[in-house]
């Protein structure tokens, strides 16, 4: 016996002597359940349990060698030699096929494990992320006519305990362009820009947060940032090969609706973890919109890397990993918890234990069980049909009009088949073509990736030291028990054959006394307005995760969201709207000493433009930007020399979000500034500086094209050198020139005409001005954020 086993034995299970039920099911689950479990039986034999085993005559008590199961194994009849490797079936060891013979010779016996409840540390619980977060005072302050918010009112007790206040404010444009960005991903247009320097009421901040929320952009902005999270991708990755998923572009639709829409965070949490058990989708008659976005919703626990597609990559180990994938998915980017470091043994540092994690795990057997497994893509054997992994639901009016698009050609291939019968040789063959011609335009029901509970499950053992060869105890479903002792209870769902555990969860998760669902968002939010969390480790919020640098504010920030019914753009206007957000980037000396990290943002942040907002600001800026949102995503071309870009469509690109996000061809634009590969998600982006950036911007054929097209388009706005300048700089920069860069830009055009002239070339003016705007792309006042 294992160490870890005999700990097990000490603490917590009942171990006989001799084998029972605990031995002999964990062997039959990993070597036998696929050919004789819950969806397929065999021979009408299902091995699941002993009742199932006797019931099928599967062996006899006591008479391991009459047995049919022994008997069968031992000749190699099971599993048969063509069968290896498909569906992860895998020959039984010796070790395992004599554990089989002992419990087979002991009579088969079952005995009831009885678990003790276990104890978690009272000091444990003590930890400041596991307890309810509640609502301070807020702070008095003497810089009280810098205080817009309570927001300004905790920075500010912080900063002035230093010696310190916020920087000065930024002026109009910076401001502009920072919230802008913030918001919608995209830079602000002249329009825009002309707008707010006339507005002078002092709530004209305020208005322009409201129009850029109310903004389509503003959902694909912030539902990129939950993408990140949720790993999502429109490709499974793990293999060569990185197969299509076809369908995953609905939860992406799904998530920046969402955003748009300012679903409530708890709704939101609670439709992607078990939208399924809240609606009835048996019915085709009874589908509505409903329906379909509850389900297509669950997409987000079918993002993560799975190459279980392929038989030699769909072992049980390659499973479990898709499923630790996800609930570490779900545990740190939802909970701020890192569940996966009690997979193998209990956490080091938090009161998670191993049993915790597959107690968490059997939550989700219904719906992803390792031994009854649904494969991500379609293929056809005994073991999997097509689109396993996902449902054909479609509203009646879709459904109907597939099924009379599809009786017509069955009406029209109906004589063609018979006459197919009664010939022979060439106008057979042709006739084939036709018929097969034809089969090629029926329609399907449309599909939606989706992740639903079946109703029953395999049983949850526990994997000694993360080896589901090594089974520990047999564990049900439950919440960590640091965070409850009572007994798991499933909830009430819409529909039959549901088990009512996910939904259960989630309601847990979404509820307003979470300890951490709402602190993790709000903190999530700060990130991405400020560069960095109140705790800066966003998935860990344990005893070895950043400590919050301003706890009374997260606390604050969390219950004003869940009084405001979960709204993420209430947090959105406190945030935006505060007098710390409108500070400058300037460093003082003061600041510079006693502040020098910005842990108490005694100024604001400066940024380097990310990935999407660069491509997305380079393609609206010059005119070529795709207003289109949502549907299928723009496919990608690879290149010679392995360049990868996006398919441009009709009035060119749609934003970065849209384009195809493929894990092995990634756009090269969007890679060489940082776009992640989700493996399994980005809980945090990284932004590098190094040199491919810059000579990317400088070399890029259709970085060159869209400048010329941009020079074209303002001469036909301004004329003459000195106006279409500072056009060039508004449109790009945001911002009109100082004395000293028009002087110089304008001299150095000149120059670049002069050159142009002398060399013979025609259109020296739109070839200068290219120049300028290219520089202007490439330069630190286009790419940061200040």
């Amino acid at each position: 016996m294992g160490v870890r086993a005999f700990i097990y034995f000490l603490l917590s299970a009942v171990v006989l002597a001799e084998p029972t039920q605990h031995d002999a099911i964990p062997v039959l689950l990993r070597r036998c359940v696929m050919c004789h479990g819950q969806t397929l039986q065999d021979g009408g034999v299902d091995l699941r349990t002993k009742s199932s085993m006797l019931a099928s005559k599967a062996f006899v008590p006591g008479k391991p060698k009459d047995s049919p199961m022994i008997q069968r194994i031992l000749s190699r009849a099971c599993p048969p030699d063509k069968n290896i490797s498909m569906a992860g079936i895998e020959r039984m060891s010796d070790r395992e096929l004599q554990t089989l013979r002992d419990w087979i010779a002991a009579g088969a016996p079952e005995v009831e494990q009885v678990l003790k409840p276990q104890q978690v540390d009272p000091e444990a619980r003590e930890h400041w992320a596991f307890q309810p977060p509640k609502r301070g005072e807020t702070p008095r302050v003497k810089a009280a006519n810098r205080v817009v918010n309570p927001v300004d009112a905790f920075l500010l007790a912080r900063l002035e305990a230093k010696g310190l206040s916020y920087s000065t404010e930024a002026d109009k444009l910076t401001l502009l362009r920072r919230v802008t960005f913030d918001l919608t991903g995209l830079p602000p247009t002249s329009a825009e820009m002309a707008a707010f320097l006339k507005d002078e009421s002092p709530t004209a901040l305020e208005k322009v947060v409201d129009r850029l929320l109310a903004s389509p952009a503003y959902g694909v902005r912030w539902g990129r940032h939950w993408l990140d999270m949720a790993g999502y991708s429109d490709s499974e990755g793990k293999r060569n090969a990185d197969m299509v998923r076809g369908h995953a572009w609905r939860y992406r639709d799904y998530v920046i609706n969402a955003f748009n829409a300012d679903k409530p965070y708890d709704v939101f949490l609670i439709e992607q973890i078990a939208g399924d058990e809240l609606v009835d989708y048996t019915d085709a008659e009874a589908v509505d919109e409903t329906v379909i976005e509850k389900l297509v919703a669950t997409g987000f626990l079918r993002m993560a890397p799975d190459g279980t597609s392929a038989n030699p990559v769909n072992r049980v180990e390659d499973r479990l990993q898709v499923i630790d994938d996800e609930l570490q998915i779900l545990a740190g980017g939802v909970m701020g918890l890192t569940l996966k470091c009690a997979k193998c043994h209990d956490h080091k540092y938090d009161p998670i234990t191993q049993r915790d994690y597959y107690s968490f795990a059997a939550i989700f057997k219904a719906a992803y069980d390792e031994y009854n497994w649904l494969t991500p893509q379609a293929f056809r054997n005994q073991w999997a049909g097509s689109s396993r992994r996902h449902l054909a639901v479609a509203l009646p009016a879709e459904r109907k009009a597939v099924e009379d698009h599809n009786a017509k050609i069955d009406a029209e291939l109906k004589p063609m088949e018979e006459q197919f019968k009664t010939i022979k040789g060439k106008e057979r063959g042709e006739l084939k073509k036709k018929i097969d011609a034809l089969k090629a335009k029926k329609k399907s029901i449309p599909l939606i990736r989706a992740l639903w509970d079946r109703g029953e499950s395999s049983p949850t053992y526990v994997s000694l030291r993360g080896n589901p060869g090594s089974p520990g105890p047999l564990v049900n479903a439950a919440l960590p028990a640091v965070f409850s002792e009572k007994p798991f209870k499933p909830a009430a769902v819409v529909g039959a054959n549901k088990t009512g555990n996910r939904l259960a969860l989630a309601q847990w998760i979404a509820s307003p006394q979470h300890p951490l669902t709402a602190r993790v968002w709000v903190n999530r939010v700060w990130k991405h307005h400020f560069g960095r969390g109140i705790v800066s480790s966003l998935d860990n919020f344990g005893k070895i995760g950043t400590p919050p640098t301003h706890p009374a504010l997260l606390d604050w920030l969390a219950r004003e969201l869940v009084e405001n019914r979960w709204s993420t753009k209430h947090l959105h206007r406190l945030i935006c709207t505060s007098a710390a957000y409108r500070q400058s980037s300037l460093k003082t000396e003061t600041a510079a000493r006693l502040d020098p990290e910005n842990f108490l943002l005694s100024r604001m942040p400066m940024r380097r433009l990310d990935a999407e907002e660069l491509h997305d600001g380079l393609i609206a800026i010059t005119g070529r930007l795709n207003p289109r949102q949502g549907g299928k995503p723009d496919k990608v071309q690879v290149r010679e020399g392995g360049y990868v870009t996006g398919e441009p469509g009709e009035g060119g690109w749609r934003r970065s979000v849209y384009i195809q996000q493929r894990r092995k061809h990634m756009m090269t634009l969007l890679e060489t500034f940082d776009l992640p590969a989700m493996n399994p998600n980005c809980v945090t982006r990284i932004n590098s500086t190094v040199v491919q950036q810059p000579l990317f911007l400088l070399h890029d054929k259709v970085v060159h094209n869209l400048t010329r097209k941009l020079a074209t388009d303002l001469q036909k706005e301004a004329q003459g050198i000195e106006p279409v300048v500072k056009l060039a700089f508004e449109r790009i920069v945001n911002r009109p020139p100082t004395a000293a860069e028009l002087k110089q830009t304008v001299a150095a055009m000149k120059n670049l005409e002069a050159e142009y002239t002398k060399a013979g070339k025609d259109g020296q003016r739109n070839k200068a001005l290219a120049e300028v705007c290219h520089a202007l792309f490439n330069s630190a006042a286009f790419l940061y954020i200040d």
